[in-house]
Formats: C-alpha cells, structure tokens, sequence
C-alpha cells in the first residue's frame, strides 16, 4: 500500500500545477459551461460505450457506478487520466488570430479497490463543467448614444469529488451507488473601453455553485452459450439543485467601485438522465456494445435572449478485440484494442440551433509490469453549427490512462 499511497500523492500534485489548465469552447459562455459526460477510462477507445460492462483488472470504467465491482479483489488502484485537445474553429467572426486552440488537462484521479467479493469502493476528483471563452463586442450604454469596446472573458468551471460502490448479488447481478458532491466558481469579467473613458471598466460577476448529486446504476450478465455471452446495464442520475451564490466586483482603473457585493442566492437545477446499454461479448475475446443517453433539460432553468436549455441525447457503438494468453492454465488479458464511432446534440440551443456533436474513437492498452497498466485513445470529431453566425469546432484530443495495482490484503492469499 505504500506504494499506492505515494503515487496518489504524486497524482494530487500534478492535479495541482496543472488545475489552471482549462479546455477552450465559445460555446461555455452559455449555462454552467461545456459539462463533461464522458470519463477517460478504458472504454475511451470504444466511443465511453460502456454503461453494459464490467471493470477489468488493472482498467476502471466508470461510466456505470456498478462497473466497480469488476476489479480484482484484495487490490488496491490509483488512477490518473489526462487528455489533451487540439481545436480549429470556423465561422464568420473566426480569423486567423482565434482560429485553434491546445489544452491539457487532468479528467481523472481515483483510488479504488475490491474489499471482498461482494463489495469494491472507490473515491476521486474529476472536472464536472469547464468554462474558458474571451470574445469582443460593442456595448451601448442605456440613456447615451455612446458606443463602447466589450472584451468578454469567463474562467473558472465545477469540480466533482466522488464516493462509488459496487456490489455484487449472486454471479450475474451487480449494483452500484456513486455520491458526488460538485462544487466550483465561474468568473464572468467585462472590460469596458472607449474614447470618452480615462480607465477601463472592469465588471466581474463571480457564481459559486454546490451540492450534491447521485447515480445509480445495475448490470446483469449471462450466457447465451458455449461462445456467447451478454450483458446488459443501465444508470439513473437524480434531479438536484445547486446553490448559486453571486457576488459582484467593480473596478475602474486602480479604484475598486464595489468589492464582492452580495447579488443574492439562487439556484440551477441538473436534470434526470437515463443510460443504457447492451454487450455481447464471443468467447471472452470480441466485444461489441452499444449506450443511449438522456438528460431532461427542457424547462429546468431560465436561458438568455439568443439561448435555452433542451433535452439533450447521445447515442454510441464500440467495439473491442481482446489479446489474451495463457499463464500458469489461466486466461490472461495482454493488451486490446478499440474503435467507436458516436453522435449526438448537447444542452444547448443557440439562436434556434441545438448544439450537436459526432465523432470517431480508436484505443489501445496494456500492462507495463505486472502492476502498472496504461490505455492510449483519440477522439476526432466535429461540434457546433456556422448556421446564424455560431462556431463549428473540429478537434483531436488524445488520451493518456495510467493504472497502478498493489496488494491490498490477501488473507492467505500469496501474491508473487
């Protein structure tokens, strides 16, 4: 276990030199910002297509809260999982200046393990929403027939930190129950230039979000036959609210107008969501599967004059061939590789246009040594519309998931 315990120290610190990391969309403006609904686990590679399947010895998929029970017992896990993104963007306000982006962030880092063979826990940080734009706009004052340069930028995002267990009932049943609490500020900063004003006019309007939010989720899996085997799974997330508390920040030139001025409380409301999915899998080697997703935004929370909030879906497929050997008359996992393709339109709707997104994944993994395991995957895909004067962004991203194992307790167990 010490060995555990140093590298989710190590993890934590580079989670820290890195946390001011962001991923760039104009399109977090809007809302609570670009919300992440996939994890970078193992099924990175097959399109996050995995709310029907298990997690594997040394891999995490997280997807499916009951997906935990699958670990080895009496091991324990520290993962970490970084992505890297590199975004073109077109449309009629897009020039050479603001055309690309590239980020880095870490999505991931959790420590897991399988206490006994009907119960595995795990706790982590991930990035719930991220929020990173900067756009210039002209801005007239009420009463004045004076124009002024807007440069609008937005920082910040919500974070999620999270307790998941698994168990499992019988050999073919399994339950889990994942508890998060998701917490975080978006900063929302105008500056405000023109001729007639000496200084420029800072404005910042910060929102502090929390609360708590929770999934359930259940999979069940059996034999067809000799060759065949199926698994189906699916995931309930709750209808909760997050407390908004706004304060507002003033500042022309070096003087602070007002500093941290209570705006009041509210409220926003994230929505049900539904997942389901469907695997075969023949001969332990070949899997195919299949996800839908759901989340009911419609008529939760108030949009803008240009924007609201609508239901928002996502369909996958993923594939996935299995390199196994034998060792010691056992069967073996020595690496994989995935593909998957997906589409689907998010939570937004911006000048009659819902945002909508579809893309193509591929991945490998393995193991390093026999305690250290690695997954590999790119995403390419394309998000947005150019109708009505909005941004399409075409992106790469890669993944990078590490895994570490050690021996938790084995109660006469030898572990070599």
């Amino acid at each position: 276990m010490r060995k555990i315990f140093i590298l989710t120290g190590l993890f934590v610190a580079i989670l820290g030199a890195v946390r001011a990391q962001n991923l760039s969309s104009p399109y977090s403006v809007y809302g609570i910002g670009e919300i992440q609904e996939t994890d970078p686990d193992r099924s990175s590679g097959m399109a996050n297509t995995s709310a029907a399947l298990m997690s594997t010895p040394g891999f995490l998929l997280n997807k499916n809260p009951a997906s935990l029970i699958g670990l080895e017992r009496s091991l324990a896990q520290v993962d970490l999982a970084l992505v890297g993104k590199t975004v073109t963007f077109k449309g009629d306000a897009i020039t050479s200046s603001n055309n690309s982006s590239k980020d880095l962030v870490i999505k991931r880092i959790s420590i897991s393990a399988k206490i006994n063979n009907h119960w595995a826990s795990s706790i982590g940080f991930k990035p719930y929403t991220y929020v990173n734009y900067s756009f210039t706009a002209q801005k007239s004052i009420e009463g004045s027939s004076t124009t002024y340069t807007g440069i609008y930028d937005g920082n910040g995002g919500l974070h999620n930190i999270f307790w998941n267990n698994a168990f499992a009932l019988g050999h073919h049943l399994a339950l889990g129950l994942r508890s998060n609490f998701i917490f975080g500020s978006i900063n929302q900063i105008e500056t405000l230039q023109g001729a007639t004003l000496s200084t420029p006019i800072i404005s910042q309007i910060t929102n502090y979000y929390s609360g708590f939010r929770f999934e359930g989720g259940a999979i069940y899996g059996n034999k067809i036959n000799k060759n065949w085997r199926f698994s189906v799974g699916g995931k309930v997330t709750t209808k909760d609210d997050l407390t908004n508390n706004k304060t507002l920040t003033v500042q022309e030139g070096n003087s602070v107008v007002e500093n941290n001025k209570d705006l009041g409380t509210d409220k926003f409301t994230l929505p049900w969501q539904f997942d389901g999915g469907l695997a075969l899998v023949n001969k332990g080697h070949v899997t195919y599967t299949v996800d839908y997703s759901r989340s009911n935004w419609n008529g939760l929370n108030q949009g803008g004059t240009t924007w609201t909030m609508v239901d928002r879906q996502r369909y996958s497929a993923g594939f996935q061939f299995s390199n196994q050997v034998q060792r010691y008359g056992l069967v073996a996992e020595k690496s994989y590789f995935q593909a998957g393709v997906f589409a689907g339109q998010s939570y937004l709707q911006v000048k009659g246009q819902q945002i909508k997104e579809a893309g193509a994944t591929i991945g490998y993994g393995g193991y390093m040594s026999r305690g250290l395991a690695f997954h590999l995957a790119a995403e390419v895909g394309n998000r947005g519309t150019m109708i009505n004067n909005l941004v399409k962004e075409n992106y790469v991203s890669f993944t990078l998931a590490l895994s570490y194992r050690e021996v938790l307790y084995s109660k006469g167990r030898k572990y070599d």
